[in-house]
């Protein structure tokens, strides 16, 4: 009898891949070589550049755990949990168990996350901008400050979309201009008509 995780293996194995999981893996590679490219060194230019970051086509973590075996993404988040570890100038940093719940929690509360914005919280909470940890890298803490960003994500979008929307206007109304007519154009064409 297949105990639990060879059975879950065996599913993973069995899993169609819809178009969107393919796309992924012919522009990433596999969990291996997506997690090279999504590393911790990315957070900076993710940083950099905003506008690309929200709405640039990195795939969401609910897409990569689509794509990917679950295993492969929470080894990804895992790596970003642990440069901030490293990066903590404090004495108690977070343990493996804590890390792999913390990772699970981001898995399941923040599956609309790109992988960009993730990479951009990193940085961000590296950068101080969620506060301060006293003493101990603390899960909760990070927990708390992914809300923040949630938060600050859909101010950010909310922001982009309106400037899109009012650039698209200013088009559409040169394009007005452009073809419209004068007073007298038109005076003109309508004693024509007669």
């Amino acid at each position: 009898m297949p105990t639990l995780s060879e059975f879950s293996g065996l599913q993973e194995k069995q899993k169609k891949h819809s178009q969107n999981d393919i796309a992924i893996h012919g522009r990433y590679g596999d969990g291996k070589k997506f997690a090279e490219t999504f590393n911790p060194d990315l957070q900076r230019a993710c940083s950099e550049n905003l506008l690309r970051t929200f709405t640039g086509d990195a795939p969401t973590i609910a897409a990569l755990r689509s794509a990917y075996p679950e295993r492969q993404v929470r080894v990804w988040i895992l790596a970003q949990l642990e440069n901030l570890n490293q990066y903590a100038g404090t004495k108690n940093k977070m343990e493996p168990g804590q890390m792999k719940m913390l990772a699970e929690i981001i898995m399941t509360e923040y599956f609309y996350l790109k992988a960009s914005e993730l990479l951009l919280f990193f940085y961000q909470f590296k950068a101080g901008k969620y506060g301060e940890l006293y003493g101990s890298v603390d899960p909760l803490r990070i927990s708390s400050a992914l809300v923040e960003f949630a938060a600050y994500r859909r101010d950010m979008i909310f922001r982009i979309e309106q400037k899109q929307k009012e650039e698209q206007k200013q088009v559409e109304e040169e394009k007005r201009i452009q073809s419209a007519i004068t007073w007298e154009e038109y005076q003109k064409r309508k004693s024509d008509r007669k």
